[in-house]
């Protein structure tokens, strides 16, 4: 089975990016510019790694405690970071030099997966040392994760950014694919803890780009960051949101998306195990359908002309997500789960992408920061209360009970966030 997916995935991959890049001329093509091309090829080699290590370590804290429970607090501890860390982030991304501090964060980002393989090799691993050393990793992620984002519009002109971000989106999701599918080839033919330090190894061509071969030409000298600083900055973004309502209701409807929506992937395993009978390979291969569906849907937002209203667009995608939840928990059939997993992943790639493009367009530069810190909070800070809800509920009143509630709340709060026009802001 996976042979057969990868050759197929492979050969519809390759046409595409072929048409990709005939119908895409000189003018309009992110990756003729040399330093979007070092960042996207570092960023799919990091990311790669992160996907082996993050199947695998959601398949090795299962089996350390065989509890839907564990998983819905491992996620939400290790995500933690993320919510107390990501305004914080987007101050310093504000004031400091962007390119220098991705790359310090890169070279940190080794350490915590070569450890967790080091106590996994030896059997000293424990599910309290998996999440600490997953809640370190993110505290990296909480800064690196809207640094990337807004890294970009560094190295791209603001005309090109949705298709730059779009990009992003497709790297980060064929990262998304082929990590867990090799996180399923390792755990069946290798050593689980091979994947860890694959991982390691994925931060350092990264690294090496920003360090040696990517260069911008703004230069943001180190500054003194006091509380009064942090003060102004927290004001002058409310006092933005307060004026800048379709922003603000985006925000939070990237919020709902990922609570409702995202967050409830964290049940796979339980779905694979429980439902089917079956075990760390199928998981993953389930993960690498998600990923598939996530790199089309990114391929249609770069393909597609512009996005004329970016709102409805939003809307639209949320009812696609719902109806892929329904019919993971309605139909109860290994193949069709595997097809409602593709509408799923697709239904990610036309959402975040065009949220985060949507809310760079609309944000003056001095607080794109912020703002998309506020996004990444929205995206991935509250992704773990999703998942530890999503567990804690599926631990009482079992998996369709728990998809049915996430999907209504979905749908309601999104209708009401997106599925009305509001009146433009007032110069």
């Amino acid at each position: 089975m996976f042979k057969s997916v990868v050759k197929t995935f492979g050969k519809h991959y390759y046409k595409g990016m072929k048409n990709l890049k005939l119908s895409l001329s000189l003018e309009d093509n992110p990756l003729k510019i040399k330093n979007f091309k070092f960042f996207i090829i570092g960023h799919f080699i990091s990311f790669t790694g992160s996907w082996v290590q993050s199947t695998a370590q959601i398949w090795l804290v299962y089996e350390l405690t065989w509890s839907a429970l564990y998983l819905g607090i491992f996620n939400f501890l290790s995500s933690f970071p993320t919510i107390i860390l990501t305004f914080i982030s987007g101050v310093l991304i504000d004031l400091f030099d962007r390119r220098k501090m991705l790359s310090i964060i890169a070279f940190f980002s080794i350490f915590p997966p070569l450890i967790l393989g080091i106590l996994t090799q030896f059997k000293l691993i424990t599910f309290w040392q998996v999440t600490f050393l997953a809640f370190l990793s993110g505290c990296f992620s909480a800064i690196d994760t809207p640094l990337r984002q807004v890294f970009i519009s560094e190295i791209v002109p603001m005309r090109f950014l949705t298709k730059a971000l779009s990009f992003q989106a497709l790297s980060f999701h064929t990262a998304r694919m082929l990590g867990p599918f090799f996180a399923g080839v390792i755990i069946s033919y290798g050593t689980l803890y091979q994947c860890f330090y694959i991982n390691a190894l994925s931060f350092i061509p990264f690294f090496i780009f920003l360090t040696f071969f990517i260069k911008t030409q703004k230069q943001v000298e180190i500054k003194k960051i006091g509380r009064e600083e942090i003060k102004r900055s927290y004001k002058e973004v409310y006092n933005f949101l307060k004026k800048e309502k379709k922003i603000l209701n985006v925000i939070f409807s990237v919020a709902n998306f990922t609570v409702f929506g995202a967050a409830v992937m964290i049940l796979l395993p339980i779905i694979v195990h429980k439902i089917y009978g079956k075990g760390g390979k199928e998981f993953a291969f389930l993960s690498s359908v998600l990923g598939l569906g996530a790199i089309f849907g990114a391929s249609s937002v770069i393909f597609r002309k512009p996005i004329s209203d970016q709102i409805k667009h939003l809307f639209k995608t949320t009812i696609i997500l719902s109806l892929g939840l329904l019919g993971l928990n309605l139909i109860k059939n290994w193949y069709f789960t595997l097809i409602f997993c593709f509408i799923i992943g697709f239904s990610f790639t036309n959402f975040f992408p065009v949220a985060n493009s949507y809310l760079q367009e609309n944000t003056p530069d001095h607080l794109r920061g912020r703002i998309i810190s506020l996004f990444t909070l929205a995206f991935l800070g509250i992704h773990p209360v999703g998942s530890f809800i999503a567990g804690f509920l599926a631990n009482k009143i079992g998996v369709h009970a728990t998809l049915s509630l996430y999907i209504t709340l979905l749908l309601f709060l999104n209708t009401f966030l997106l599925g009305f026009k509001f009146k433009p802001s007032k110069p």
